[in-house]
């Protein structure tokens, strides 16, 4: 807080604002996300890449791709497929 005020002190004398000594309560604090929100979004996330792979064959690229469904570069749906362990093979159809 010492730091914070001369750092921020535009004049010669030494001054603490009052609102930095008032203490944060865990309702003004912003909540993290909790784990089950955060997997609840890992597999729908899962669960959408999956679906526009089944969708394109399990093509990735191209104009049909599930990277052109999805509005994604190819470059960042391989690594988001990598990242989540899907296997994309299991989508192709020939």
């Amino acid at each position: 807080m010492i730091e914070r005020s001369v750092i921020v002190c535009d004049t010669e004398s030494f001054s603490v604002d009052e609102s930095w000594l008032a203490r944060e309560t865990s309702s003004d604090r912003p909540t993290a996300p909790r784990v089950a929100d955060k997997l609840a979004a890992h597999a729908e996330e899962k669960a959408t890449i999956e679906a526009s792979l089944a969708d394109s064959r399990g093509r990735v690229s191209g104009p049909r791709g599930a990277a052109a469904k999805l509005g994604v570069p190819a470059s960042t749906l391989e690594a988001k497929i990598r990242a989540l362990g899907i296997n994309k093979h299991r989508f192709r159809t020939f």
